[in-house]
């Protein structure tokens, strides 16, 4: 739904950023995109026959393409509707929910990064209307997320697009911006999954957020910053 971009964003150079996460690392333990469809249920803006097609519609391809790919494309209980009604719907979701889900002290670790001079950038896996619905919330500079496919003006059911996860996080983050001038050696990244290693490797100051097992053990290893409970909810 966001229009591709022509060119590249150019930062000066010495530029820093700090990559965040969204989904496990913002929301913990939690996944935008699928509370979003359930708020859609309740608030009657989907009918439960279409959520139940939409389900059995990923199943099916989760089975010919693999668990990822098929959440990383399948938005078939959005198909027909128009961009404008998902954006308002998206904007009172994140009004209610989404903007008030991040964590006061987590927020304020990012504030903190942008006062110290880091252009703050969101990458994501979850859909772009979710993504810029914490731009003000987190004073975003870029934010990166999943577009949805439109023909005709109305949604076909599929993504397009760069799925920013896991190794295909920096080719969703290089496509947005030119690396060229970034200070990564003075970066940050924050994230929950072992699966955001390549975006960590890019960066000199990994931050491991309410991480799950494999990159809390990492992260103690390497001797990275930790914030926050691990998955799961126990202390480490």
């Amino acid at each position: 739904m966001a229009p591709e971009p022509t060119t590249r964003i150019a930062f000066p150079p010495g530029t820093r950023l700090a990559l965040i996460d969204l989904d496990g690392t913002l929301l913990q333990g939690m996944n935008a995109e699928r509370i979003f469809y359930l708020n859609l249920l309740v608030h009657g803006h989907v009918g439960i026959f279409r959520m139940l097609g939409f389900l059995f519609s990923l199943l099916g391809d989760i089975v010919r393409m693999g668990f990822r790919p098929a959440i990383g494309s399948n938005t078939r209980i959005l198909k027909g509707r128009t961009p404008e009604e998902v954006r308002q719907w998206a904007g009172a979701f994140g009004q209610v929910f989404l903007r008030k889900a991040v964590p006061d002290g987590l927020r304020a670790k990012i504030l903190s990064l942008k006062q110290d001079g880091c252009r703050i950038v969101l990458l994501s896996g979850s859909l772009q209307v979710l993504v810029d619905q914490l731009k003000d919330r987190l004073e975003a500079d870029i934010l990166i997320g999943n577009d949805l496919e439109v023909v005709e003006g109305r949604l076909t059911g599929r993504k397009t697009g760069i799925f920013p996860y896991g190794p295909m996080k920096p080719a969703a983050l290089f496509q947005r911006i030119d690396p060229d001038g970034i200070d990564w050696a003075n970066s940050w990244a924050l994230a929950d999954r072992i699966s955001d290693l390549p975006v960590f490797d890019l960066v000199g100051h990994p931050v491991a957020v309410h991480a799950d097992r494999r990159l809390r053990r990492l992260a103690r290893e390497k001797g990275w910053e930790t914030i926050g409970r691990p998955h799961g909810g126990r202390r480490p």
